[in-house]
């Protein structure tokens, strides 16, 4: 089954032409900042080895800032974590345990492409902390790169797809972009100042299953 969308407004009112009037409802998301509260059990994780955070907030890949230490210091101390039972039992984001469920009743389905870390241990805890919070058919697939990796390899076997693709990296949704897949944006003080009129920005779950019932339900009527 081939699938086309075609972008007819930049207010992101997609047409999405499917063969046989079937549509594949697959959804690229990553996992920490959209999916869990990764940021959070961070910095209390560090806080108990006493470290302590400036206040100003970081995206996981440049958090070295945010406590003002070395950036290969926070490398080791981000893959630490990763690697930790502490990792299994983030919190869902900004009400992703009622939003994914509910878009997975719909028919829809996930595939997650996270710059966790390739280690087996940290893999193994990912799964157990998505298994805390859905059924184990909402995920077709948990794809986990070395911590911090660019997501272009992984998102190259979607290539002209356009399906959704929902990240809070600005290098990661333009990654995305050059794909020709349709990026989401969450937003975070680190992305704030963010813009392209390409990318839907959001800030919570609600917003992204308003966005989806708008774009699939405008299809359905035309």
């Amino acid at each position: 089954m081939e699938i086309k969308f075609v972008i007819t407004e930049v207010q992101f009112t997609l047409n999405i032409i499917a063969e046989r009037d079937i549509m594949e409802k697959i959804i690229l998301t990553d996992i920490d900042g959209v999916v869990f509260d990764w940021h959070t059990a961070f910095v209390k994780w560090m806080e108990l080895q006493g470290y302590s955070s400036t206040g100003v907030m970081h995206h996981d890949a440049e958090i070295h800032n945010e406590f003002g230490i070395a950036f290969q210091e926070g490398m080791v101390k981000r893959e630490e974590f990763n690697s930790s039972m502490a990792c299994s039992i983030l919190e869902p984001l900004r009400g992703a345990e009622i939003w994914i469920p509910k878009l997975k009743e719909e028919g829809f389905k996930f595939i997650a492409v996270t710059s966790l870390s390739d280690k087996p241990i940290a893999q193994y805890y990912r799964y157990l902390n998505l298994e805390d919070y859905f059924d184990v058919e909402t995920f077709l697939d948990v794809r986990c790169l070395p911590a911090g990796a660019d997501k272009t390899e992984a998102l190259e076997e979607f290539k002209d797809s356009s399906l959704l693709f929902i990240d809070d990296r600005p290098l990661n949704v333009e990654t995305a972009l050059k794909l020709n897949l349709n990026a989401i944006m969450m937003k975070h003080p680190y992305n704030i100042q963010y813009s392209n009129p390409k990318v839907k920005l959001v800030s919570n779950w609600e917003n992204i299953y308003d966005y989806i019932q708008k774009v699939y339900n405008t299809t359905k009527t035309k």
